[in-house]
């Protein structure tokens, strides 16, 4: 198959994948499992067919595990903390499956975009709002990891990021 219809297919898959769980999470805080079932079946197929970002089987995998492992350690680890659930199960798939995407390298870039962007949204609807923050308030991740899986897979395909795949 052509390497640029894969890129380009694979590319546009991800974009409305993503921008979907972005508005479902930030509507409902709820990530569908259908959804993210479909984009990591995607990704599979993209590798199986040649990733673009030239990601192996060994790699993805190994992102996937990684990427869901580390957070399931972080929600673990906040929830004992806090005395209730600190993170939606759905953001750790979410991960996994950003995972496949970018492969393990791509972690600390998703995180840095995920929070930086989250938190610079957060304070322009507080700004807007006028509304002080609360600090037990629930606040969607799934925006944020969205926003830092694509622009990581972005950056590495533009070859803005030059990590290992």
């Amino acid at each position: 198959m052509n390497p640029e219809v894969i890129k380009y297919a694979s590319t546009l898959m991800l974009t409305v994948g993503l921008l979907y769980l972005s508005w479902v999470d930030y509507k409902t805080k709820f990530l569908s499992t259908t959804v993210l079932l479909a984009l990591g079946i995607a990704a599979l197929t993209t590798i199986a067919l040649g990733s673009p970002l030239g990601l192996s089987w060994k790699s993805a995998l190994i992102g996937s595990l990684l990427n869901g492992l580390i957070f399931w350690l972080i929600r673990y680890i906040f929830t004992k903390i806090k005395q209730r659930e600190a993170m939606g199960q759905g953001d750790i798939i979410l991960v996994a499956v950003g995972g496949l995407w970018v492969g393990p390298w791509a972690l600390p870039y998703i995180m840095a975009l995920a929070g930086s962007s989250s938190l610079i949204v957060l304070g322009i609807y507080y700004l807007i709002k006028t509304k002080k923050p609360e600090l037990d308030e629930e606040i969607p991740l799934g925006p944020g990891l969205c926003f830092g899986i694509y622009f990581s897979y972005l950056g590495v395909l533009l070859g803005f990021l030059n990590i290992p795949m």
